[in-house]
């Protein structure tokens, strides 16, 4: 085979391996749980499998956590999904577990009202990635600049699921709201 002809060969097997490696890492995929598109985001492994996607771009630290439990056993394992929601029918209860979640998050050496206070702006119900979830914004006030953690949370596959998103309140810009509006419009739970 000439050289030219060859060199041209193993560009173009090259180019092709590199765009298809390219495609295949823009969507991530925990088997049997969920799938994400993470064009534009960093991801990195967390602790017990969550996993960690950093906003590649934005101008301000943008993060998403996706955690799931160890599966529930014996009677946590009763109810699922379904029961988890109806337990939240009411916004005080609904309230009152946003604010569990969010202190159970913080690291313990911090306590809260005399270190951060925290505030639950939201809480409702949604379908997300084909699951009825729980959802709410918190703003969370150590004293500096304010973080608001907008977290969904359901039952799926007997284990509960939790998906934070982290930044600065009102630190967003357009491009930087239209990276995570895509973000979790490509979220697919299995």
């Amino acid at each position: 085979m000439n050289r030219p002809l060859k060199a041209v060969l193993i560009a173009s097997l090259l180019a092709v391996t590199t765009a298809g490696s390219a495609v295949a890492a823009e969507i991530y995929k925990r088997p049997g749980l969920y799938s994400i598109d993470a064009e534009g985001w960093d991801l990195q492994p967390g602790q017990d499998g969550a996993l960690i996607l950093r906003c590649r771009d934005c101008k301000t630290p943008v993060q998403v956590q996706i955690d799931y439990s160890p599966e529930r056993t014996g009677e946590a394992a009763k109810g699922g999904n379904k029961a988890f929601l109806a337990r939240l029918d009411t916004a005080d209860a609904q309230k009152q577990f946003a604010e569990l979640m969010v202190e159970s998050s913080l690291p313990e050496e911090i306590e809260v009202g005399e270190d951060v206070e925290i505030e639950i702006a939201t809480v409702s119900k949604a379908k997300v990635g084909g699951l009825d979830v729980f959802q709410y914004v918190a703003l969370i006030d150590g004293g500096g600049k304010v973080t608001q953690e907008s977290s969904l949370v359901a039952i799926q596959r007997n284990r509960i699921v939790k998906v934070a998103l982290n930044h600065y309140q009102g630190a967003l810009d357009e491009a930087e709201k239209n990276r995570i509006a895509a973000l979790f419009k490509s979220l697919s739970f299995d």
